[in-house]
C-alpha cells in the first residue's frame, strides 16, 4: 500500500529536512499543503508511479479551516509525523538563518502561538520527534527508521541515473553531473542518427571505442565510493546525470552501461532517459 506521510510541527524543528528525506526516497512531496487537499492528493498518488507522498501541513493550514478535521477524516490513510524542538534550539536556528517566524511575530511569541495552534495535531501524531540537539544526519536517520517500520521493509539505497541533452538544460536535482560530449558521436554515422543508445547498432558503434566503457567503469567506481558517504549522512538515494549534445546516443549508452555495472554488484538502480521519455 502506498503511504501518505503528513509532516507537521513547529517551524524551525526540521520540516524542510524531513520533506527532503522523503523526496530523496522517491516520494512525491509538497510543502505548506492546505489540509482540505489531503484526500485528493492521496487519491492522485495511488494512481502515480511514486511509492507514496509526503506533505507538510503546518499552522498556516488554519487559514483553510480546522486541519484536525481533515487529518482525522483521513487518519486510516496517512501516517502523521510531528516535529518539535526546544525554544532555545529553534531560536538558535532562526538566528543562523536570519529568517522571520512564519506567523509574523517575534520568534519567542511565534513559538508560543504555534505550540497552541498545533497542540491537538500533536496529540494524534503517530510519531513525535524532538529534534533538539539533532543534526540533519540524525533526523534523516530517525526518519529512515520510521519509514522502514511503516513499510515493513528495509529502505534500499537507490542510484537514480538520468541521461540528458546539455542543450535542454542540466537536471536541477543532480548530485553528480558527467559529460559525454568528448566521445565520438554516432549521430554523424550513416544509419545511426535515428537510433539511440538503447539500440544494438549504437552499442556496436561504441565497441570501437573502449575508452567509453572505461569511462562508465570509472563513473561506477566513483558512485560506489560516494554511496558510503551519502549513507552516513542518512541519504537514501544519489542522483546522477550524464549528458551529451542531443541526449540520445552517448549519454544514453553510458547511463545504461553504468546501470548494468552497479546492478551486477547488487545495487538498486533506476534509469531515466529524459530526452527519450523512457524510465526503467
Amino acid at each position: 500500500m502506498k503511504n501518505l506521510i503528513v509532516i507537521s510541527g513547529l517551524s524551525g524543528a526540521g520540516k524542510s529536512t524531513a520533506l527532503g528525506f522523503f523526496e530523496d526516497s522517491g516520494y512525491f512531496c509538497m510543502d505548506n499543503v492546505p489540509p482540505v487537499l489531503i484526500d485528493s492528493i492521496h487519491d492522485l498518488v495511488l494512481k502515480s508511479p511514486f511509492p507514496g507522498a509526503a506533505i507538510v501541513v503546518d499552522a498556516r493550514g488554519k487559514a483553510f479551516g480546522d486541519p484536525l478535521k481533515y487529518l482525522k477524516g483521513a487518519k486510516n490513510r496517512l501516517i502523521l509525523i510531528f516535529l518539535e524542538a526546544s525554544p532555545e534550539d529553534i531560536i538558535k536556528r532562526y538566528s543562523l538563518t536570519r529568517r522571520s517566524h512564519p506567523l509574523g511575530t517575534g520568534i519567542e511569541e511565534g513559538i508560543r502561538k504555534e505550540k497552541e495552534m498545533l497542540a491537538e495535531i500533536r496529540e494524534v501524531a503517530d510519531f513525535i520527534i524532538d529534534t533538539s540537539n539533532m543534526t540533519h544526519k540524525d533526523l534523516r536517520e530517525k526518519l529512515r527508521e520510521i519509514l522502514e517500520e511503516i513499510s515493513k521493509e528495509r529502505i534500499e539505497f537507490t542510484f537514480r541515473i538520468k541521461s540528458f541533452a546539455f542543450k535542454h538544460g542540466i537536471p536541477s536535482d543532480s548530485d553528480f553531473i558527467f559529460d559525454a560530449r568528448f566521445f565520438p558521436n554516432p549521430y554523424y554515422t550513416p544509419g545511426l542518427s535515428g537510433k539511440t543508445g538503447l539500440d544494438e547498432e549504437v552499442r556496436e558503434f561504441f565497441k570501437r571505442y573502449p575508452q567509453v566503457d572505461e569511462y562508465a567503469e570509472d563513473i561506477s567506481k566513483m558512485l560506489k565510493m560516494a554511496k558510503e558517504g551519502y549513507e552516513s549522512e542518512g541519504r537514501t538515494s544519489l542522483f546522477v546525470s550524464i549528458g551529451c549534445s542531443g541526449g540520445r546516443h552517448r549519454s544514453v549508452y553510458i547511463a545504461e552501461k553504468v546501470g548494468r555495472i552497479l546492478r551486477s554488484s547488487g545495487e538498486k538502480v533506476i534509469i531515466e532517459h529524459r530526452e527519450l521519455g523512457v524510465r526503467g
